[in-house]
C-alpha cells in the first residue's frame, strides 16, 4: 500500500493552491469527485464537513467516497446522515 502525501501538502506543490476556508474545500472535493480519486473526496470533505454551509454536500460526497472505497458499513452511516442533513435521495444508491 503506497502512503499518501496530506492532500493540502500535495495541492500545494501541484497547484500552488491551499484552501482556506469550508467552500474552497467544498470544490476540491468535486473536483476529485470527477477525477474519481475517492480517498482524496474524503480528506476535502473534512474541512466542509464542520461549516453549516456546506455540510450537507460534503456529507453526501463523503457518503459516496466511502462507498466507492468498499467501506460498506461506514458508508451507509454517512448516507444516513446525509439523508438527516436533507440530501433525500441518497437513499437510492445503485
Amino acid at each position: 500500500m503506497s502512503h499518501r502525501r496530506p492532500l493540502k501538502e500535495t495541492l500545494s506543490s501541484t497547484l500552488n493552491i491551499t484552501p482556506k476556508d469550508p467552500l474552497s474545500w467544498l470544490y476540491v472535493a468535486r473536483g476529485y469527485y470527477k477525477l474519481r480519486d475517492y480517498h482524496a473526496v474524503m480528506e476535502a470533505c473534512t474541512p466542509a464537513l464542520r461549516n453549516e454551509r456546506t455540510r450537507k454536500e460534503a456529507q453526501h460526497l463523503l457518503a459516496f467516497g466511502l462507498l466507492h472505497t468498499g467501506q460498506w458499513e461506514i458508508a451507509a452511516g454517512a448516507f444516513l446522515k446525509s439523508i438527516n442533513l436533507g440530501n433525500d435521495t441518497d437513499w437510492q444508491v445503485g
